[in-house]
């Protein structure tokens, strides 16, 4: 039996529809609005979707416009109703979203059910041979990747044999029981410099001591890194073997295996990388941000408060830099509460001019300006029992501001030409990168306007103050970019472990939106199954961007600055990297303790190889 998810805003129209499919082979369910309408869709199986055009919060349209993104249902069939008289354009515009079929309201009942049977029996036929054809293609692109994959392995071990096979022969060093020297041949004199018969190896230089200890401690075969004596000056490894002589002597081999390791770690950064779970997971609460990607201890702190705040009405200022998601936690305070299915308006203030925000955001009347041939409503009467987003309201003028304080204080607003205030039921969600107090003080923002947006405050986490989650943001722009360049049969499945310490290593001023563009540009330019290093810009692979994060603070009314007013204290390079050394030791910290102390487990959490996760440690005084 075939199942049918009717959406319609009228419950008049979901019992006529009903009732025109009772006695079929149909099985109908129904949904009353968009946003209820696409959850049964994700949450279900169904057969065909019956939708109707406009319906509050978010139309037909857009109900189809997910539908067809999302691949649970890509395949199923739409049908539009609609008792809105329209001219090609609009059906043309449904037929391009990938509708099958544009019904005009009134429809019968022998004409609603014949088309469905038609629809169907089409689109099971055309379904059945998308999906092979789909089913064929994946498995060729499976056979190529398998092909360049193999081939990739091919040359890496052909490199690591000629590596082995070009390498010096190995020099020799013989001890007696006492760890005195008894023999050396000139090669092992290169590597350790002067080496004395009958003096202790530990007395013979840094380099022999630190040999002396290694054969101490009883391994029988190890590395031992040399500083300086690389051909680049930055220092050789050499692989030791230790014999043991009849006569109580050891003979110590050492094999110099600098470029053997360093083609294992070249072949190491470009395996794939999976993306390791986080931990907290398990212990995650019933409510996530939707489209807000992380799972970080302030990402869930984040969440936290928005679970409290999307069901009520209060007004919230959201601080964070740009790139952050200020967008998403306004979506997310709006779309994920009881009044999702009301009106939700966007703005950017920056984005209008300062002559055009005030009509912009309250309307005006006909012939109150220049080209205002007739009245308009405003921004706040379209978002009358719903939410506006006021994104950057610090770039807002002192005489707007005035006015957005007479919506917070009494909910009025008067368009621009009319002397009798209106009054509307808007939700203010404002958000901004600057600091607002600051902004107070040199008198650019109001201080009245300021108390009232600060009823309840959120702050967005900068994505180098969260890097955990940078593994699941690659994750999910990969697949972002694999539907949007249709890569599908072809996909780039994951990033190699060098990759992810590049991108783990880069401070992000650009944040979330910035690591975007990075995932796109490697699209843009061809990337192949796994994104490698030579895909990300060279400015991400040096760690030095051109421009440096611009943090957003809120002080308290005691703190003093710290420049003089009107002044800026322009971060240096030196800034950056120390901001991004702190930042990365309070990670391999944490993930040192979240791993019980296991150095090689916490590697892994980090995405990052041992080698690299040992020298960073180093390096940081860990």
């Amino acid at each position: 039996m075939a199942r049918i998810l009717v959406v319609d805003d009228t419950a008049q129209n979901l019992t006529l529809v009903e009732l025109y499919l009772r006695g079929t082979e149909f099985e109908l369910v129904t949904a009353g609005g968009g946003l209820e309408g696409v959850e049964a869709a994700l949450n279900g199986r169904f057969d065909l979707f019956l939708l109707d055009v406009m319906m509050p919060g978010i139309d037909g349209f857009e109900v189809c416009r997910r539908l067809k993104n999302d691949p649970r249902t890509a395949f199923i069939p739409v049908i539009f109703l609609t008792a809105r008289l329209t001219d090609e354009s609009e059906k043309l515009a449904a037929y391009q979203l990938g509708a099958v079929d544009y019904i005009q309201k009134p429809v019968n009942r022998e004409e609603l059910v014949a088309r469905i049977r038609v629809m169907l029996r089409l689109e099971e036929t055309r379904s059945r041979l998308d999906r092979e054809n789909v089913a064929l293609r994946r498995q060729l692109g499976q056979v190529q990747q398998a092909y360049t994959a193999a081939a990739d392995s091919l040359r890496d071990l052909k490199q690591l044999h000629q590596e082995w096979a070009g390498g010096p022969p190995p020099s020799l060093i013989v001890i007696d029981a006492a760890a005195r020297i008894v023999a050396a041949d000139d090669a092992a004199g290169m590597h350790f410099g002067s080496l004395v018969v009958g003096q202790p190896l530990a007395a013979c230089g840094h380099a022999a001591a630190r040999l002396a200890r290694l054969v101490e401690d009883g391994a029988h075969s190890a590395d031992l890194a040399l500083p300086g004596g690389g051909a680049n000056g930055s220092g050789s490894i050499l692989h030791v073997r230790r014999h043991a002589l009849p006569d109580g002597r050891r003979m110590l081999l050492l094999q110099d295996v600098t470029g053997v390791r360093a083609a294992e770690q070249r072949i190491a950064d470009r395996e794939p990388l999976a993306v390791q779970a986080n931990p907290a997971d398990g212990d995650a609460p019933g409510y996530w941000m939707t489209d807000f990607v992380g799972r970080s201890q302030s990402v869930l702190e984040l969440s936290e408060r928005v679970a409290r705040l999307r069901q009520s009405r209060s007004t919230v200022l959201v601080y964070g830099e740009s790139g952050t998601g200020k967008e998403l936690v306004a979506r997310a305070l709006h779309f994920d509460g009881q009044f999702r299915s009301k009106p939700f308006i966007p703005l950017h203030c920056g984005a209008i001019a300062p002559e055009l925000i005030e009509s912009e955001l309250f309307g005006h009347e006909k012939g109150s300006f220049t080209g205002a041939e007739k009245a308009r409503d405003g921004l706040f009467r379209a978002a009358d029992g719903g939410t506006i987003v006021l994104d950057e309201i610090a770039e807002t003028s002192l005489s707007v501001q005035v006015k957005l304080l007479r919506v917070l204080q009494r909910g009025e607003i008067r368009p621009v030409g009319q002397s009798q205030p209106r009054i509307v039921d808007v939700r203010i969600i404002a958000a901004t990168n600057r600091d607002l107090l600051q902004l107070v003080r040199e008198g650019r923002f109001r201080e009245d306007l300021y108390y009232r947006l600060e009823v309840v405050t959120l702050h967005l986490p900068p994505l180098r103050e969260r890097p955990t989650d940078l593994p699941r943001l690659v994750e999910s722009f990969l697949v972002a970019g694999n539907r949007k360049h249709d890569r599908i049969e072809r996909p780039v499945r994951a990033v190699s472990r060098g990759a992810m310490e590049r991108l783990l290593a880069y401070p992000w001023p650009g944040n979330v939106r910035e690591l975007e563009n990075v995932i796109e540009r490697a699209f843009a330019l061809g990337a192949e199954d796994v994104l490698q290093e030579e895909d990300l810009p060279v400015h991400v692979l040096r760690g030095t961007p051109a421009l440096g994060p611009t943090p957003v603070s809120r002080p308290t009314a005691s703190s003093a600055p710290t420049v003089a007013e009107g002044e800026r204290a322009e971060p240096t390079p030196a800034d950056f990297r120390s901001q991004r050394d702190a930042i990365e030791r309070q990670a391999i910290l944490q993930a040192i303790r979240d791993s019980g102390g296991d150095k090689a487990a916490a590697a892994q959490r980090l995405g990052m190889s041992r080698s690299t996760f040992y020298r960073r440690m180093k390096d940081l005084g860990i």
